[in-house]
Parts: C-alpha cells; structure tokens; sequence
C-alpha cells in the first residue's frame, strides 16, 4: 500500500512539470533546474520501474526539448526508447522521435530552394532509414547486450523466465531481446501515426529500386530501366540525388521495413481506413 502511494506521489509531481515546461513563459526561470534534473528524467524515462511514471517523463522531456534544452546525446538517449519492449513507452516516445526525424530530414534538404513533395518524400525515407541505423548501431554497443531469436523470446515468457521490470536495465533492454528483425517491425508500427514517410509504400519501394551504387559514371553508359529520380523520366540512376542515396546498410533497414509497412497499410484497410487498390494488388499479387 505504501509503495502504491509512493508511485501517486511520484507521478503527480512528474504530471505537475508538464503543466510547467508547458507554459513558455516559465522557461527563462527554469533553466537551472532543468540543468540539475535533466540526468535524473533521463534514468527515470529509461529505467523506472513504473510505465505511467516512465510515459509521463517521457512526455516532459518532449516539452524540454521543443524549447531546444535537451543535448544531442540526450536525445539519442530518448530515440533509443522506440525499440523499448514496452509498446506504451514505443508509442510515448514516437512524438520525440518525429521531431529528431524531421531535424534530420531539413539537414538533408539544407540549402535547397522549395523542394518538391517527392523530394521531401525520398529524404525523409532515407533520413528514418538512417536514423534506425544509427540507433541500432549504439544499441548493439551497449555493453551487456544480447541478441536472441523471437522464438527463444517467446519460450522465455511462456515459461515465466524473462527478468522482473526491477531487474532489467532499461537502457540494455530495449528490444535487444527481440533481435534485429523485431526491432525493425515494431519500430514501423509505433512510428506509423508519426512520420509520414513510412507511410508511402510505393515511394519506399521506388527508392529501394534505385540504383544507389551508381556514384559518378558517365550517364551515357547507364543502361539501368529505373529512370523516375527526380519525377524526371529522363533522368537515370547515376543521378541519385545525394539527399536520399541510400547506403548499403540503410537499403538492408528499408527492405526489412517494407512487409511491416505493408501490413500495417492492410490493417488500415481492414478497418475502413482509406488506402490504394494498387496497394492490395502488389500486396496480394502472386
């Protein structure tokens, strides 16, 4: 009982600084305690024991940020949440990811004059691809993580044996147990309301037909049938604009990414949500 009111206690206070870090006016003066406590949000985002706790936290962090308070590394520390095991802290943390995603994807278009939609749709395919590499990358590193196949997964937590929330350290735990192919998959699912390029199958599927290989050949001497960069019928594939060139490793991501951007369409679909015939057509067609 005591601990249930501890847990009240703690999450009314974290409920109060969204209600702060929500006014600008308060910012000014907050500076110094935002400095002294942003550590400590940061452990109980990725750590507490506690979801609401950990969901709330990661909303004010959202609220820190959007005022540019938060460190790059600290924000990286954030993104990382959206391969956590829990879905509510995936789905908490979409919002603050979009925001780093669309960071990502002015830094691509930097110096370019009104870019067009199929522009901004390929750079922003390339800058999430790029971004879960990226993350992927340092979740690896983290010292005391391991890989396992889905099914050990699900042998472990039909036998009871996967550790209790207390156990887990919440910065080694997200999604490491799940492997790369989960990651991948859940990813798309808590990113699908938020980042608007892992929407557009047939844009994903039209950059991954590239050529992004063909880096400074004479045009003359590609023979390659893919000819729409650039919605220029004539333009070949040497001339894969360097904002959305995609990397090997970055192709390998989108690729995996491609059958849960399908299914997550079908689901749409499913239940009365709008979406292209051609979708069912490539989806289905045998």
């Amino acid at each position: 009982m005591l601990s249930d009111s501890n847990t009240h206690v703690r999450l009314e206070a974290v409920k109060a600084l969204l209600g702060v870090y929500g006014q600008a006016d308060y910012i000014g003066s907050l500076n110094h305690f935002t400095e002294r406590f942003k550590p400590r949000l940061i452990e109980m985002a990725t750590r507490d024991t506690e979801l609401p706790i950990r969901v709330t936290v990661i909303q004010v962090l959202g609220l820190i940020d959007g005022h540019s308070l938060l460190e790059e590394e600290e924000r990286e520390k954030l993104c990382l949440l959206v391969f956590d095991q829990e879905v509510k802290v995936r789905k908490a943390v979409s919002r603050f990811v979009k925001s780093v995603w669309e960071d990502c994807l002015a830094e691509r278009l930097v110096g370019r004059n009104k870019p067009s939609q199929a522009d901004q749709q390929r750079a922003g395919i390339k800058a999430i691809a790029l971004l879960l590499f990226r993350w992927g990358e340092v979740l690896d590193n983290i010292p005391g993580h391991i890989e396992k196949d889905n099914s050990v997964v699900e042998e472990e937590v039909r036998e009871g044996g996967l550790p209790s929330q207390s156990q887990k350290n919440r910065e080694v735990a997200s999604l490491a147990s799940l492997g790369q192919k989960g990651r991948v998959a859940l990813t798309v699912e808590a990113l699908w309301d938020e980042v608007d390029s892992l929407r557009d199958w047939q844009e994903i599927l039209d950059l991954l037909l590239l050529d992004h290989s063909a880096v400074g050949e004479d045009e003359s001497q590609v023979t390659s049938p893919h000819r729409h960069v650039n919605g220029n019928g004539d333009t070949p594939d040497s001339a894969v604009d360097e904002a959305w060139r995609l990397e090997e490793v970055e192709e390998s991501i989108l690729l995996e990414a491609f059958i849960p951007v399908l299914r997550q369409a079908k689901a749409e679909a499913a239940s009365g949500k709008r979406v292209s015939y051609y979708l069912f057509h490539f989806a289905f067609f045998d």
